[in-house]
């Protein structure tokens, strides 16, 4: 993707003298990005290279798969979110079965030390890590020491009294508050998918719409209509998108929808980033095809309004 990522492996070449933030970073959120910007501000005032240190996947996805929090971003979309913040390089630790039995000590000398030599490391004061998160900032203060490594724990940003964390976020998420989600992200909360063949029953009501595939593991807000865009490569539309099976075709598989304001021509097979503005209602179901479409048509008319375009 960059040089500036780079896949740790045993054999990874060894990255240097340096300061790195490390932590999953799902979301990157206000309070990732204020750990991260302050541990490159100080490598750079220390003349060393900032870095970040994180994994390919949420530790939970493989430790405790059937209870793992949805994600708020894909890899690809954290690491690009992570760069934006003028980061020297990003490590990136695959997170498997094995990685997964290695106590605190080992991560430190066979994963970390491997491939960097951090004078400093900053993480969040709820940092784990090891063996059954069996480590704390505790343990990296401990074990650090005679290894040459200080830690900076930081404590969590607040925000209306509250600490910005990835799970409160999914929660807001959940609950279909995309618009405090993204008072809390810096940007309005995203989905990735595929274009997929849906039923074609929008463009029998005059409103053609791209039926997504999420990624896996995608934390899909509430099901709703919300007014959002969509990213095509580098274009973006306005969008109306449906989340959920719509009550109206109760034979629908369709979770996730999205009609492109303006936009012409075919999206099939094509992978698209799917931002959600304002939720404006919930799912229901109307008792004709009429009224179905005089609803979407209101639906577009008052997305088009929030958003600020022309339909």
């Amino acid at each position: 993707m960059t040089e500036r990522i780079v896949t740790w492996s045993p054999t990874v070449a060894h990255l240097g003298q340096c300061h790195v933030a490390m932590g999953v970073f799902d979301g990157v959120h206000l309070g990732h990005q204020t750990l991260i910007t302050d541990c490159v501000v100080g490598a750079r005032s220390a003349g060393v290279c900032g870095g970040v240190v994180t994994f390919d996947r949420d530790p939970d996805l493989v430790v405790t798969p059937d209870s793992a929090a949805p994600q708020l971003l894909p890899l690809s979309q954290k690491l690009h979110e992570i760069l934006n913040l003028d980061v020297d390089f990003i490590l990136v630790i695959p997170f498997d079965a094995h990685m997964a039995t290695l106590p605190p000590e080992r991560f430190l000398d066979e994963v970390l030390l491997t491939a960097s030599s951090p004078s400093l490391i900053h993480v969040g004061h709820d940092f784990r890590f090891g063996r059954y998160a069996e480590g704390d900032v505790a343990t990296l203060r401990e074990l650090g020491g005679p290894r040459g490594l200080s830690v900076a724990d930081r404590e969590l940003v607040m925000s209306d009294g509250e600490p910005i964390t990835s799970t409160r976020i999914r929660q807001l998420v959940t609950s279909g508050d995309v618009v405090a989600a993204r008072n809390l992200l810096g940007r309005s909360h995203r989905v990735s998918g595929t274009v997929t063949r849906g039923r074609g029953a929008g463009a029998d009501l005059g409103f053609r719409t791209a039926n997504l595939r999420p990624t896996e593991h995608a934390a899909l807000p509430a099901d709703g209509v919300y007014a959002g865009f969509v990213r095509v490569g580098e274009a973006r539309y306005p969008a109306g998108i449906s989340v959920g099976v719509p009550p109206t075709f109760k034979e629908a598989s369709d979770l996730l929808e999205a009609h492109l304001i303006g936009f012409e021509g075919d999206l099939y097979g094509k992978d698209v980033i799917v931002e959600f503005v304002r939720r404006i209602r919930a799912q229901r179901a109307f008792d004709s095809m009429p009224e179905l479409t005089q609803a979407i048509s209101a639906d577009i008319e008052l997305i088009t309004n929030i958003l600020g375009v022309q339909s």
